[in-house]
């Protein structure tokens, strides 16, 4: 046998059988839970309190933001050939974010910024883009104040490079408001 090599197949064999017995005699060993770590989360652990319901959004609300959104969407008409950006959304104050719409430029050119917004009396646009040759700061392109309810259009030289375009409200408005606005940059096309 031992030159067979039987003695060999038999040890492997002897110790595959001892490892699985213990194998086998672990597993059926009972762990309490709180020896594996942390429990994992329950929902009242990521609410803050068990049970509280998630708040809601005034749906007259939505329904006028929803209405003032269609109603931009009509200011601005259809999306133009060329479009390179656009978004249309809620337009919070100063402090507290706006619309913004970022998009990269890979054809330099001139494009033609339009703007709407509904549901405030007013709203400022800028449109800022990634530095320029020669600068370390963003340049911005365009400021202007819209009336809104009216369109405005205005026409930027860009590069290649980020362009991102932003509105806020000019004065107050906030979580609650139904202010909203849209915007879209488009590759402008010189007549002939």
């Amino acid at each position: 046998m031992v030159a067979t090599g039987g003695t060999h197949w038999t040890v492997r064999a002897a110790l595959l059988l001892a490892a699985g017995s213990v194998a086998a005699g672990l597993a059926g060993c009972a762990y309490p839970a709180d020896d594996v770590g942390l429990p994992p989360a329950g929902p009242s652990a990521r609410s803050g309190a068990a049970g509280a319901p998630l708040p809601t959004r005034d749906p007259e609300l939505v329904a006028a933001q929803t209405r003032n959104l269609l109603n931009v969407e009509a200011l601005l008409g259809g999306a133009p050939d060329g479009l390179l950006s656009g978004g249309s959304g809620g337009l919070g104050d100063s402090g507290g974010g706006g619309l913004s719409t970022s998009s990269i430029v890979t054809r330099a050119g001139q494009y033609k910024v339009t703007a709407a917004c509904v549901g405030a009396p007013d709203a400022h646009l800028s449109v800022v883009q990634s530095p320029r040759q020669g600068s370390i700061q963003d340049s911005t392109l365009l400021e202007r104040s819209l009336d809104c309810g009216d369109v405005a259009e205005a026409l930027v030289d860009l590069v290649p490079g980020t362009v991102t375009a932003h509105l806020i409200r000019e004065g107050a408005g906030g979580p609650g408001s139904v202010a909203v606005a849209g915007v879209r940059i488009s590759f402008h096309e010189e007549g002939p």
